[in-house]
């Protein structure tokens, strides 16, 4: 019996028949178009890296976008509002907690100043929430205000540090142009730091003084 003689292999209706490879390889035009999709593949830049849009310009940028920033403090003044509700709302359940009578309890000075009379419904509405749900917002609200400062402190420091090394190389080529130097001295990173540092003693100087310093000097000293 010849080899193609045998039964047909059995093959299930529902099921795709497995795609078996050639014994001599791709052909030609297989080959080349695999070769010419992997060529194409490799030529794909993203098209914001692309030399004909220049640079980067941060001030641009600052001008165009300036809003999220905008919209990002608002939102923090927002929800430093509601983290004021919340402990004011969470004083008084503490307070129920230890067996206070607040049938006659009325609003500190403070509580009154935080809600006014224009966020009266909001309390009513915290008053009946349960101290579980109120515990886990103001949780929540710190830590997404806390993230923010931190956000913002770093890119304070970031410009903070960028322009003490732009007043540097300033300061290099204006001894450059006024010939006390041959060339420019470009700092290093290291020099950058203790300008930065001492620019940072001079701003908490003229804020508060010498003990304005020395916390300062404490406070790092801690961390």
């Amino acid at each position: 019996m010849k080899k193609g003689d045998g039964p047909p292999p059995a093959h299930d209706a529902h099921r795709r028949p497995p795609r078996t490879a050639s014994l001599y390889g791709p052909t030609s035009s297989t080959g080349a178009t695999a070769t010419a999709k992997s060529a194409v593949a490799q030529r794909r830049v993203d098209p914001r890296f692309d030399p004909m849009f220049g640079r980067a310009d941060k001030r641009a940028f600052e001008q165009h976008y300036g809003f999220l920033r905008e919209a990002e403090a608002k939102e923090e003044e927002e929800r430093r509002f509601r983290i004021k509700c919340l402990r004011c709302v969470i004083r008084r359940c503490e307070l129920e907690e230890v067996g206070e009578d607040l049938d006659d309890y009325d609003l500190s000075d403070y509580e009154q100043e935080v809600f006014g009379e224009d966020h009266q419904r909001e309390l009513r509405e915290m008053k009946l929430t349960p101290p579980q749900r109120l515990y886990a917002e103001l949780e929540q609200l710190q830590r997404a205000s806390q993230l923010y400062v931190s956000k913002t402190r770093d890119a304070s420091v970031k410009d903070r540090r960028s322009s003490v090394k732009k007043n540097l190389l300033r300061k290099e080529v204006a001894a450059v142009k006024a010939g006390i130097k041959a060339r420019p001295y470009f700092p290093k990173r290291a020099e950058v730091k203790r300008a930065t540092t001492a620019d940072t003693f001079s701003r908490l100087h003229d804020r508060g003084g010498k003990a304005a310093v020395e916390r300062y000097v404490i406070r790092k000293r801690k961390k």
